[in-house]
């Protein structure tokens, strides 16, 4: 699952709060969207991390080392934002990853918001309340331009798209520049603040 939005000037702190807002969404989706740990070097050295505490406090300060620097001098560039990297600790149907990147306000084309969710395979997308559920959490939490729920195929082929397509599920922002797109063969379902796609 991809979530985008763009520049949008947000602290380590907000971005903390959409942050802990979300993973605790997750969490009551399946037993698979959590115990989040940091990533090691390597697989066997992620594995020795223990679970996350993920209250605001905590993630605000994963944020703030996760932000873009420069490479003479270490200063940190602003409006790049801040970005958090995670897995479950878990392997084979069970894996899931998680990167968010928020608090970017940078207008170089190219570079976005973002929140990457790798799903676990066990993970039923074709369920329409699963998916529907899924998609709620992170409208909620990040209020995004556009998020879709895709196979890595999919993101693989329309990487150089850099807009909305169809695979699995797709939301769509009424204030997003995208708001006109439809898909003429695809069920729609109006939402508070966007429309969702499914095939």
């Amino acid at each position: 699952m991809a979530v985008y939005w763009g520049p949008r000037m947000e602290s380590a702190g907000e971005c903390a709060g959409r942050a802990s807002m979300f993973l605790e969404s997750l969490s009551s989706l399946s037993d698979d969207f959590r115990g989040w740990r940091l990533p090691g070097r390597s697989r066997a050295d992620a594995s020795l991390n223990s679970p996350l505490v993920w209250d605001a406090r905590r993630l605000e300060e994963l944020f703030l080392k996760g932000r873009n620097r420069r490479d003479i001098g270490g200063e940190a560039i602003d409006e790049l934002g801040f970005r958090i990297s995670v897995w479950n600790g878990k392997s084979g149907d069970e894996t899931a990853s998680l990167t968010m990147k928020c608090g970017l306000y940078s207008d170089v084309p190219g570079v976005s918001n973002v929140v990457l969710t790798k799903i676990p395979p066990k993970f039923d997308v074709h369920s329409t309340t699963q998916i529907t559920l899924l998609l709620d959490s992170v409208i909620m939490a990040w209020s995004p331009e556009w998020a879709v729920v895709a196979s890595q195929f999919s993101m693989t082929e329309h990487a150089d798209q850099h807009g909305p397509f169809l695979d699995r599920a797709l939301y769509i922002s009424t204030s997003s520049e995208s708001a006109s797109v439809s898909f003429p063969n695809a069920k729609r379902y109006a939402t508070a603040n966007g429309v969702v796609f499914l095939p």
